[in-house]
């Protein structure tokens, strides 16, 4: 099967499932933001040196990286590993794609841990909200999400502590990450640092 052509099965696919089996108090990690990480990881690429096929691997990775959630909160990346696989198995993909895919998505677990460019890119696109002026809108949604599927409640002082110790520990891998996305988040952990002056 072609490749372009097994990305857009893919992203059909994981369209439909997240649309059926997704909890709706998945404000945070749903179809929404899985557009994001995909059009991140495409973005990444291209200024990375990626390859067309070593992209479509990134991509399909990223359709992926999260469908896990439809069946467990906890430990996703492995069940988004098994739903991959068993994708792309029916479609035909060989054992080295698939393990290409299903390394990229393992790289995206906290702490992260790309082996490799491919996951770094990934890598870098799951958490390229870190680098978006809209960034304290998305992690208003991780924390409606934390408090319905975890019961973890923060105080807004603590949240926004939370928010400027993640954000600050954080690096990206690729150099696009190390540069453009970088600069980017300093912005916003500028922007938390005058919410609550100390």
């Amino acid at each position: 099967m072609a490749r372009a052509v097994l990305v857009t099965d893919a992203e059909n696919y994981v369209r439909e499932l997240l649309s059926a089996q997704l909890s709706p108090d998945m404000y945070f990690h749903n179809l929404r933001h899985t557009e994001r990480v995909v059009n991140a990881a495409k973005e990444i690429a291209q200024n990375s040196g990626l390859g067309k096929k070593e992209t479509n691997i990134v991509e399909i990775a990223a359709w992926f990286h999260d469908t896990g959630y439809c069946y467990a909160y906890a430990g996703h990346e492995d069940n988004s590993i098994a739903i991959a696989a068993t994708f792309l198995k029916q479609q035909g993909a060989d054992e080295k794609f698939i393990a290409k895919v299903s390394g990229c998505i393992l790289a995206t677990q906290i702490p992260q841990s790309p082996q490799n460019l491919m996951e770094e890119v990934l890598c870098d696109a799951d958490l390229s909200h870190f680098s978006l002026t809209d960034y304290p809108e998305r992690a208003a949604l991780l924390r409606m999400e934390w408090a319905a599927r975890l019961k973890k409640n923060y105080t807004d002082r603590d949240w926004w502590q939370s928010n400027i110790s993640l954000l600050t520990r954080h690096t990206y891998f690729t150099q696009y990450g190390k540069t453009i996305l970088q600069k980017n988040k300093l912005n916003n952990i500028d922007a938390l640092l005058a919410q609550f002056p100390k």
